[in-house]
């Protein structure tokens, strides 16, 4: 389906974000078009007051830059009010349970909580015991917000999104698993190119098969051929930061000028970033002329309130 032929309802049949399996394309272009609204409203200074009254609760179990504050400055720029709870500084840092947690926190008068670097099973009770919408600001195997602004990001660049190929280099993380599912689903082509035994989830790479081709490969070349966009990602992200024989398996996975020259002449370089130059990416790439890594952060403001302006009732 072509983004740019759908009428959008502004409208979402969802009461949490968990993942991208669990949304249609056409609920995808809903959010899409909502964070295309918002940016728009904040380029000339003007913001949309629907989060007036609410406050969302930001339930986090590690550090992080463009999650917290785009998430932060999203809730304020919508009228809304916040509350920060790092994990180790709750009661769920000493045992209490998630069900607990998750129904207390639903009766102190939240209208929603995003929750950042929890597990999937620990993801999925929580929604299954709050009585307010719960939002996956990143988990072990997805990543469903970054894979969305990324989406938004390539729409306004590229001016669509189906018939596009996307190359992913690196550790098939939970960034990878939700490209895989975000881009099929939008009928763009996906490789990924990763060391054995650091592909994605089978799983993951058969469900979005159903949408799009997918191709797990061990050749950088084979994957990054004819690419639109580019994207690679930390080695290590979330945990496992002393994992060396795992930096030296993805040493040679690293996306230089010479890698960018097998994709098209116009092709994009992304990162969801934090960026380790020389690592993963050379300086030359993620600091030239095809690199739109700041566009991708920006987006994740945008589509942020997007979500939030849509399940938040």
């Amino acid at each position: 389906m072509d983004i740019n032929k759908y009428s959008p309802k502004f409208k979402l049949g969802k009461r949490n974000l968990l993942r991208l399996a669990d949304f249609s394309a056409e609920e995808i272009f809903e959010l899409l078009y909502a964070a295309k609204v918002f940016k728009k409203k904040f380029k000339v200074g003007e913001n949309s007051p629907v989060l007036r009254g609410k406050t969302i609760a930001l339930l986090f179990g590690n550090a992080s830059t463009r999650t917290r504050v785009s998430f932060e400055m999203g809730i304020r720029q919508l009228g809304g009010d916040y509350l920060f709870l790092p994990k180790n500084e709750t009661q769920l840092a000493r045992g209490e349970s998630i069900r607990d947690t998750a129904v207390m926190l639903g009766r102190y008068g939240l209208s929603a909580i995003v929750l950042r670097a929890f597990n999937d099973a620990q993801i999925q009770e929580f929604a299954d015991n709050s009585e307010i919408p719960v939002i996956n600001g990143i988990s072990d195997t997805t990543h469903p917000l970054q894979v969305l602004s990324d989406l938004f990001t390539i729409w306004e660049v590229k001016g669509r999104l189906d018939n596009l190929k996307i190359a992913y280099i690196g550790d098939g993380n939970n960034v990878a698993n939700s490209l895989i599912i975000g881009c099929s689903k939008m009928n763009m082509d996906v490789a990924i190119a990763s060391p054995h035994g650091y592909s994605p989830a089978q799983d993951t790479v058969d469900r979005g098969s159903q949408f799009s081709d997918v191709l797990i490969t061990d050749s950088i070349a084979e994957a990054v051929r004819g690419a639109d966009v580019v994207y690679t990602d930390v080695f290590i992200s979330m945990s496992g930061e002393d994992d060396e024989v795992k930096k030296q398996k993805l040493a040679r996975y690293r996306v230089t000028k010479e890698v960018m020259a097998l994709a098209k002449p116009d092709a994009v370089f992304m990162h969801c970033m934090p960026v380790h130059r020389g690592e993963e990416v050379a300086a030359e790439v993620v600091d030239g002329p095809q690199s739109i890594v700041y566009d991708q952060a920006e987006n994740r403001l945008h589509l942020n309130k997007a979500v939030l302006a849509m399940l938040v009732k």
